[in-house]
């Protein structure tokens, strides 16, 4: 009984602070853990009981976002601006280097109105991933669907794959760096995830690290 509610209660306190995710865990934990007595009092088995004490209380994920909706109201936002802006560093970076790498003898820069447009890509690329995370993830509860790295990273993969084609058609169109041309979707995709998770650690595990050493 003991590793089936605590397995459900880290699920729904996943990523909170340390200092609230302790305290609601101990909560949670305490509230399922006498709903299931109840339940066995009534002469239910301890497996129906638990069963029955989790679905009461409700679908994990949901409970999480609420979590966080609650703690972190801007969370999200704040988050897609960061990625955002990480990833357009990133990918300023990969063409710049290509191009210092594949042609040195040219003058390389990145002209002000480039990064402005690889930046809107970006937004608006990732904004409409994060719109359709957000309503799949409202209709569907398949957790292996609500991954971030399958959700963002494999649609990208594609795109990469179906376009891969044109570089072995077209090879005299991809020499040097344009060859990552093909692939800046995939690229991008998977630093949108890392940006996404290390804003987490940085700014949503730690945050009670933050705190403590503030009032410290």
């Amino acid at each position: 009984m003991k590793e089936i509610i605590e397995k459900y209660v880290n699920e729904i306190t996943l990523d909170l602070p340390d200092d609230q995710q302790k305290e609601l865990r101990e909560e949670i934990y305490i509230h399922l853990q006498d709903h299931v007595k109840e339940l066995i009092i009534k002469g239910y088995s301890e497996e129906k009981a638990i069963r029955y004490a989790i679905k009461s209380f409700g679908n994990q994920d949901k409970l999480n976002r609420e979590l966080k909706r609650t703690l972190f109201p801007y969370y999200k936002p704040i988050r897609f601006v960061w990625s955002v802006i990480l990833v357009t560093a990133f990918l300023c970076l990969v063409s710049y280097s290509s191009m210092e790498y594949y042609h040195p003898e040219f003058d390389n820069h990145l002209p002000a109105y480039s990064v402005l447009m690889g930046m809107f890509i970006v937004t608006l690329i990732a904004g409409l991933g994060e719109v359709l995370y957000e309503a799949i993830s409202s209709l569907v509860q398949v957790k292996w669907v609500l991954n971030p790295w399958l959700f963002f990273l494999v649609p990208s993969l594609i795109v990469g794959g179906i376009q891969t084609p044109q570089l072995f058609k077209h090879p005299e169109q991809y020499q040097g760096s344009l060859w990552l041309d093909l692939y800046a979707v995939p690229i991008g995709a998977f630093a949108y995830i890392i940006s996404r998770q290390l804003f987490t650690s940085l700014f949503v595990r730690n945050k009670n690290n933050y705190n403590t050493t503030k009032v410290n």
